[in-house]
Formats: structure tokens, C-alpha cells, sequence
């Protein structure tokens, strides 16, 4: 890749290398396939969400004006945020995958014995994995909240975004699991994902009056 001029700056490889990896998932997700689709990319926000917040922590542990208690605060803050953001990049990965197994189920012969009992696994997976995504984004919110008092101003907007994502990637999780919820008959399992939800948009109306955003 050419080393190409923007604002008369070079570009530096690394931003090339991040600028195609965001390009092929967004070339995905437009492309007409079924997957990656909205759970997918609702995990992808959750763990763009997170590596905001990893990002202001960071970059507050690296200035002089940072004492060596709020440091070691957020170092061991930043240990957790990076177990969740490695999470998070395999729940849009199992999303689109359990999306795939229930395509390839439907394939199967109608009269066959492994019909039934493919689909139905495929189906609480097309729903559990939004869940798992759901429930870890409100646990980075939670931490990015218990940070932000600690960052720097300086890059304070960066947490902003940081929770605006993470909200979005709830939201997004939520549909996916009432999508896919009809489908489901395993009363358990039912019983379970409308806990959920219920928590999931409590939750985020909770948000939605002790924030700006």
C-alpha cells in the first residue's frame, strides 16, 4: 500500500491497516449476504464501545499530570476492559456463525431426525449470542462509568462516544433477541430472554435519565 497524502501529512501504515480492516466489515455487512448482519454489527459497536474507553484510560495513564494511585486504578481497570473488548470481537463473530448454522439446518432433509433438533439449537444460539453481547456491553458501561471520573478531561468526549456505543450495541442486541424469540419453543429458554430484555431496556431507560446521552 502507497504511503498517500492527506492534509499534506503522510498516512501511517498502521491507520492504512485499521482503514482496510474497517472497510472489509463494512464491505460485509452491505454486501446482500445474511451475515453479518444487525447482531453482528451490534457486537462490533460493543466492542468498538469498549476500546474507546480502553483508548481514554490509556491515554490518561500516559500523561505527567496523572498521579501513580489513579495509575495503578486504571491499569487494573484497563486489564479487564481488554478481557471484554476480546469478548466482545468473538460475539460478532459467533453471531454471524450461529446465523449460519441455522441456514445450513434449514437445508437439512424436512423428514430427517437431525432437522429438528439442529434448528433448534441454531435458533438459541441466534438468540443467546446477542444476549452475551448484551449483558458484556452493560458490563463495560458499568466500568466506563466507574472510570470516567478518573480520565482526563482532555479526552473526556472519547468516553462520551465510548457509552453512546455501547448503548447502541444493547439496543441493537435486544432486537435480535425478540427477532428470534417467536421462533424459539423451549419454555425455559423463553422464559429466560424476556428476563432479560426486561432487564436490558430498564437498564438503558435507567441511562437514558442519568446521562446526557
Amino acid at each position: 500500500v502507497q504511503n498517500k497524502k492527506i492534509f499534506g501529512f503522510g498516512v501511517r501504515q498502521n491507520m492504512v491497516n485499521w482503514q482496510n480492516g474497517a472497510e472489509s466489515f463494512i464491505d460485509a455487512v452491505s454486501s446482500g449476504s445474511a451475515t453479518p448482519g444487525g447482531g453482528a454489527v451490534g457486537a462490533f459497536a460493543a466492542a468498538n464501545g469498549c476500546a474507546l474507553a480502553m483508548m481514554s484510560v490509556s491515554v490518561t495513564m500516559k500523561m505527567k499530570s496523572t498521579d501513580a494511585e489513579t495509575k495503578k486504578i486504571l491499569n487494573e481497570v484497563l486489564d479487564e476492559f481488554i478481557i471484554l473488548r476480546d469478548e466482545l470481537k468473538e460475539c460478532y463473530i459467533n453471531d454471524a456463525k450461529a446465523y449460519e448454522e441455522y441456514l445450513s439446518a434449514k437445508k437439512l432433509p424436512a423428514a430427517s431426525k437431525e432437522r429438528a433438533e439442529y434448528l433448534k439449537e441454531a435458533l438459541a444460539a441466534c438468540a443467546k449470542v446477542p444476549l452475551d453481547t448484551a449483558l458484556k456491553a452493560v458490563k463495560t458501561l458499568q466500568m466506563t462509568d466507574e472510570a470516567e471520573p478518573r480520565i482526563s478531561p482532555v479526552i473526556k468526549s472519547d468516553v462520551i462516544c465510548a457509552r453512546i456505543m455501547l448503548k447502541a450495541a444493547i439496543a441493537c442486541s435486544v432486537e435480535n433477541i425478540k427477532a428470534n424469540l417467536p421462533f424459539i419453543k423451549d419454555e425455559a429458554l423463553i422464559k429466560e430472554l424476556e428476563e432479560n430484555i426486561r432487564f436490558l431496556q430498564t437498564f438503558c431507560n435507567v441511562l437514558a435519565f442519568s446521562s446526557s446521552w
